[in-house]
């Protein structure tokens, strides 16, 4: 039920490969073009991630619509504090060149306005991703507890509030590399608007830290996303800002 496309889950892993790669190089257009590459992909992983879990169709995303059934739960089923546990194990392959195995679980609890009216849900989940593509192996793990609060009728705008935390290993077919990078996202007020599609973040911030080890040498780089809406964002590391494109 939460697949999450192999291109989504293992873009960020593969983009700092070739971030810590192009460090051995001492071209100065090569680093600023590789530094503008990791910044979209660093914005746009974080995007995507959503759109697996808590911007999903297909998921509990903002609570079954009123007067309606989705996943199995009318609205009034639910009730104030109550706890929603979805676990999940899926498997995709492509002949013999690809193959992407996801277990985890995803898990809600009800939260209330005054009225005792749902107004949104606290979410947690976790997931192990592991696999093969014609480019390497990854073992992936994600962990992650968002706060979700309505800011309009059947959820079509929603506040955030959480973390993301996730720790990547991959290793090269080409070369036999190995990396491991572990990563941390910290959101504050991101607005997640579903009125128009693909979903849209109109408003927020997240902070993020990354470091590990590839190919041997260590990296590490922090900084911030500044989300501006019309699927554009600011993203800020190592002295510098980037205009980003979401999509």
């Amino acid at each position: 039920m939460k697949f999450k496309p192999i291109a989504v889950v293992a873009l960020l892993a593969t983009a700092v490969l070739s971030y810590s790669s192009c460090q051995k190089d001492n071209s100065s257009k090569s680093t600023k073009d590789d530094s503008a590459a990791i910044a979209k992909t660093i914005a746009v992983s974080l995007y995507h991630s959503f759109g697996s879990t808590i911007a999903s169709k297909n998921a509990l995303t903002g609570l079954p619509v009123i007067n309606s059934v989705r996943n199995g739960k009318k609205v009034n089923d639910l009730t104030c504090g109550e706890y929603i546990e979805q676990p999940y194990n899926n498997i995709y392959t492509k002949g013999d060149s690809v193959k992407d195995v996801m277990n985890g679980t995803n898990k809600y609890v009800i939260s209330c306005d005054a009225n005792n009216n749902p107004n949104g849900y606290t979410y947690s989940g976790s997931y192990v991703n592991t696999g093969f593509n014609p480019f390497s192996t990854y073992d992936i793990t994600v962990k992650e507890f968002y706060t979700l609060k309505a800011l309009a009728p059947e959820y079509a705008r929603m506040q955030v509030d959480g973390n993301q935390v996730s720790v990547y290993k991959t290793v090269t077919k080409k070369d036999g590399e190995y990396m491991v990078q572990n990563n941390s996202y910290t959101l504050t007020g991101l607005v997640v608007d579903s009125t128009t599609q693909p979903f849209d973040i109109t408003a927020g911030t997240a902070t993020f830290v990354s470091n590990g080890t590839n190919a041997g040498k260590d990296f590490s780089y922090s900084g911030t996303i500044q989300f501006l809406g019309g699927h554009k964002a600011k993203v800020t590391f190592g002295g510098k800002t980037y205009d980003v494109e979401i999509l």
